[in-house]
């Protein structure tokens, strides 16, 4: 995963139109719980259950997320779903877009996908509905829960432009003990799909797509959470003993030297200090009075050869030197290595007289 989608925690809510085509292929006979083990803030799961007399449930590992979700009437669990326990076949209804990601550890990293719906399918009752939401070239990691288990399966392609980004397909099967041959023909089902198939090839979610998966009656479900509190485990970190002797190695201070030099500096020695970010901070008097902050900066160069019919793409790096500076009316220079403008263009650029204040 990639660290802006780790900083979201593999948070990528579903486009509402596509929820509403989730909805229409969804009947509800009676009161029924249903359940999102990847909760976000909740409108997935609203938006599959809409006008249904339903009693929501889910699990979310981040804090205001989980937050949202509780505003909005959803029992939420917050922590780590696999750390969160209900009774099997409490659930008529299993929405899962899991985390698009691998496990980490020292041997077989399997895809999440694969493990939220091993952990997830035990809660759904017999008969009961389960929604998949993963990336196609995903689908043969589910192939053997998903033939096992679940009957009259049905992948849909999605269409919503990000939907489209990320390939994602729709996944709809009843739970049933699948026994026999019926596993056999459920996995060459699926494999097939996913190996020759391909995504193009997928019908579309789309309203009267197929028939509509009716969703069991059931009663209240109880969730628990048998993890640890991480918020609270986060709070209390800094103060402990372990932390302060990891503090200076995982997080070290930011270099700062002080005073006067022993001997007066020559232009060699300010470029240096200058370039090593240790000649930042506040500079001048009145008018000229500045704050500078240099900063290393990677240029990538792109060319490209040929050799014959081949195209060979070479990228050149190289680092330069950049210099801000903020002044005190709130003019902003960027002094770089390269040719300066011609005299009718500025180099500075003010900012409002509020904002400047």
């Amino acid at each position: 995963m990639r660290n802006v989608a780790r900083l979201k925690m593999g948070y990528y809510p579903l486009p509402e139109a596509e929820g509403v085509r989730l909805r229409s292929l969804l009947s509800f006979v009676g009161p029924a719980s249903v359940i999102d083990p990847c909760v976000g803030q909740g409108t997935a799961l609203y938006l599959v259950t809409r006008d249904a007399e339903v009693r929501h449930y889910g699990v979310e590992l981040d804090a205001e997320r989980a937050r949202i979700a509780t505003l909005k009437g959803i029992e939420t669990i917050q922590g780590n779903a696999f750390d969160a326990m209900a009774r099997p076949e409490s659930f008529s209804l299993l929405y899962l877009n899991p985390p698009y990601e691998s496990e980490i550890g020292s041997i077989a990293n399997r895809r999440m996908e694969a493990v939220f719906l091993e952990h997830t399918y035990r809660w759904l009752a017999m008969e009961g509905v389960l929604i998949l939401v993963i990336p196609f070239e995903r689908l043969q990691h589910c192939a053997g829960v998903l033939s096992s288990h679940f009957a009259q399966l049905n992948v849909f392609r999605m269409t919503d432009e990000a939907s489209v980004q990320y390939r994602q397909i729709a996944v709809f099967g009843v739970r049933r003990d699948v026994r026999g041959a019926a596993v056999e023909s459920n996995k060459r089902q699926l494999l097939k799909i996913g190996l020759y198939g391909g995504f193009p090839q997928l019908p579309e979610l789309q309203p009267g797509v197929c028939p509509p998966y009716s969703v069991p009656p059931s009663g209240e479900a109880t969730l628990s959470y048998r993890g640890l509190p991480y918020d609270f485990l986060e709070d209390l970190l800094p103060h402990s003993g372990a932390w302060k002797q990891a503090a200076p190695l995982l997080m070290p201070h930011e270099d700062i030297a002080t005073g006067r030099p022993i001997t007066p500096l020559h232009g060699g020695h300010v470029g240096l200090l200058c370039t090593a970010g240790l000649l930042n901070g506040v500079f001048g008097q009145g008018e000229d009075r500045h704050i500078a902050r240099w900063r290393s900066v990677k240029h990538v160069t792109t060319f490209v050869e040929q050799d014959g019919d081949a195209e060979i793409i070479h990228h050149r790096e190289r680092w330069a030197n950049e210099l801000r500076l903020v002044y005190a009316d709130g003019k902003t220079l960027k002094l770089t290595e390269t040719p300066a403008k011609k005299e009718d263009v500025g180099d500075g650029e003010c900012t409002p007289a509020a904002r400047a204040a």
